[in-house]
């Protein structure tokens, strides 16, 4: 990533993440977080870099209130903590589990030689690097350019995995948390939820969302 990616929030499938994968399951270790727990917190050492196999991670900052300010997500198929640990810095941001998930880690010394003697796994890496790179400077145009109705619908499109004419949304952030990638007021997620329940464009209980057509969800917001 891959940002909050494609259209069913994970990343199209190439021979670059191939070569990432293949890297991490020759040399990383397999280790298991419940929901809740957290993977790395600021200011942390860059102990390793992190390659999500199951689960969902949000990548957050503390504010200056002392609330987690959610920046990014993480699918399966996702790597994150390598940047701090390329550039050799502290950690800037936490990882927190919202499922129970299964991460893949790559130890920093062993990472940092691989990127410098394989160049198969260096390019790839850059690769990823650049996309991650042009999808963050896309969403922060989304979040700049557009109301914040738009923002919100496209944010749920972006999570949605798509089947049979609909797309469903396991919601897996609180309003407040939505509220803070999007750049708004949690009652105003709450608002525009309910509204959108009400004209029938969305089915929605507390923990999942179901957008009916989601070819044309976006026009008629």
């Amino acid at each position: 990533m891959d940002e909050i990616s494609a259209q069913n929030g994970f990343p199209e499938p190439d021979h670059h993440n191939e070569t990432i994968l293949r890297a991490f399951y020759k040399y990383g270790t397999k280790r298991l977080f419940k929901k809740n727990e957290f993977i790395f917190q600021e200011n942390d050492p860059p102990a390793a870099a992190c390659y999500v196999e199951k689960g969902l991670i949000k990548i957050s900052q503390s504010s200056q209130e002392g609330q987690g300010i959610t920046l990014f997500l993480r699918y399966p198929g996702e790597v994150f903590g390598n940047a701090e640990l390329l550039a050799n810095v502290s950690r800037r941001r936490y990882a927190k589990c919202l499922t129970d998930s299964e991460i893949l880690t790559f130890e920093a010394r062993q990472f940092l030689a691989l990127a410098k003697e394989d160049p198969a796994f260096s390019y790839s890496l850059a690769i990823i690097t650049a996309r991650r790179l042009l999808q963050t400077q896309n969403m922060v145009e989304t979040l700049i350019s557009r109301p914040v109705a738009w923002r919100l619908g496209w944010f749920l499109i972006q999570m949605g995995k798509r089947e049979e004419g609909i797309a469903e949304v396991q919601l897996q952030l609180s309003h407040e948390e939505i509220s803070y990638v999007i750049g708004c007021s949690r009652q105003t997620v709450t608002e525009l939820l309910n509204k959108w329940r009400e004209k029938a464009l969305i089915a929605y209980d507390k923990k999942k969302i179901v957008i009916l057509d989601p070819s044309r969800f976006l026009f008629n917001l």
